[in-house]
């Protein structure tokens, strides 16, 4: 039985209050006394105290990995992998975005793993960091021309995504994908990424650059948080909470943001952009406000590639957000039902058709990219194309 344990919590690398686990099975996070900021949306500070009658509450558990990375740590933690708790007091220290859980007691040892023929699952376990999403990953950082996994104290300011065993053109897939995504919304709208190997780790990677890091030396975290955190939204079992919402749920996070309109706009151009390019898999925690410059806004898109061509059995082929109580088969998006998701977005469907026709203009430079190769083999290059080519003709005929 898990016992009433505590963290530090962060931010920025500074103390800003602790969590509990109350006898009742839920948790309490308090803010120390004079800790002006707030942490979270999810979480005021004019609100001193913020208890969770069950479990952990969502913006901490949305904090904790899923999948392939869950099934590590928890095992390097030696806890149960449902225990979000145990898995942030082992891991949690460094996260993506700017809390970070302190284990105060040193209570949760991690199993390092100094000799192993898995150096992938030796760099994951020798720091206090962890990464949200599902994708087998580690933190590495730049070392001349080539990549580093990250230790404990270095800034990790990259994330190397690897393909699962069975999808393992998954890494030229996203290359593309983000190629074709950047023509179509622009570069700054799009995370930054390149294939490369890491030192010591086999296989190609994905090595995308953390846009919730910046400063000189890349140490200054900023506020990020996923919409399901915006929310208090709970990850649900097997955490398929994140597929449990509608478009309007993107319309009442971007309430959060310092521009909710221009938001509006920029989410919707990159729903269009979704469709085109078959990102299926885009539910809630692929979209993020972030810290910048102008105020807390839309982050780049991130988590970008297409899904659809692996079919329902290997991924799916349903798009992430639901219409109504269902998710709908991505052959059954086009320009019509497009336009009446603008509403629930935050926009009126005049603006959409307009944002649309902008999209239309980047025609000849997105499909001049889309004949050059694409890195898969030929039967999957040809199920890209034909996808993104059937999908541009319902939108724009």
């Amino acid at each position: 039985m898990i016992g009433e344990r505590h963290a530090t919590i962060t931010f920025k690398g500074r103390r800003a209050g602790i969590l509990r686990e109350t006898p009742n099975g839920g948790t309490s996070f308090t803010y120390d006394p004079g800790w002006t900021d707030t942490i979270a949306c999810a979480l005021p500070v004019s609100e001193r105290i913020h208890d969770r009658t069950t479990g952990l509450h969502p913006f901490f558990a949305h904090l904790a990995p899923e999948g392939w990375l869950r099934e590590r740590q928890s095992a390097f933690a030696e806890v149960d992998r449902e225990d979000d708790f145990g898995i942030l007091l082992a891991f949690g220290a460094d996260c993506i975005g700017a809390v970070g859980i302190v284990d105060p007691e040193g209570s949760h040892d991690r199993v390092l793993l100094k000799e192993t023929n898995n150096n992938l699952d030796q760099a994951i376990s020798n720091t206090e960091r962890t990464i949200s999403g599902v994708q087998a990953k580690t933190l590495c950082d730049a070392e001349g021309n080539g990549f580093l996994p990250a230790s404990a104290n270095s800034p990790a300011l990259h994330i190397a995504k690897y393909p699962s065993e069975t999808l393992q053109d998954m890494v030229m897939n996203e290359v593309v994908t983000l190629e074709l995504c950047r023509i179509l919304l622009g570069k700054d709208e799009v995370v930054a990424a390149k294939t490369a190997l890491v030192d010591g780790i086999n296989g190609v990677a994905l090595v995308v650059r953390r846009f919730d890091r910046s400063g000189n030396d890349g140490r200054t975290k900023l506020r990020c948080e996923d919409f399901m955190q915006v929310l208090s939204l709970p990850p649900g079992r097997d955490h398929k909470g994140k597929y449990r919402a509608g478009y309007d749920a993107i319309g009442q996070a971007l309430q959060w943001s310092d521009a909710p309109i221009l938001d509006a706009r920029r989410a919707y151009l990159r729903l269009a952009a979704f469709v085109i390019v078959g990102n299926v898999d885009c539910h809630l925690k692929n979209w993020s406000l972030l810290e910048t410059p102008e105020g807390f806004r839309l982050s780049p898109a991130y988590d970008v590639l297409n899904g659809y061509i692996y079919g329902a059995e290997q991924f799916t082929t349903r798009f992430g957000l639901q219409i109504g109580d269902d998710r709908v088969q991505w052959e059954e998006y086009d320009r019509e039902l497009l336009l009446s998701l603008a509403e629930p977005v935050g926009l009126e469907r005049r603006v959409a058709a307009k944002l649309l026709d902008t999209l239309q203009k980047k025609e000849k430079a997105f499909f001049k990219r889309l004949a050059q190769p694409l890195g898969l083999n030929e039967n999957r290059t040809w199920d890209y194309r034909n996808s993104v080519r059937t999908a541009w003709e319902r939108i724009y005929g």
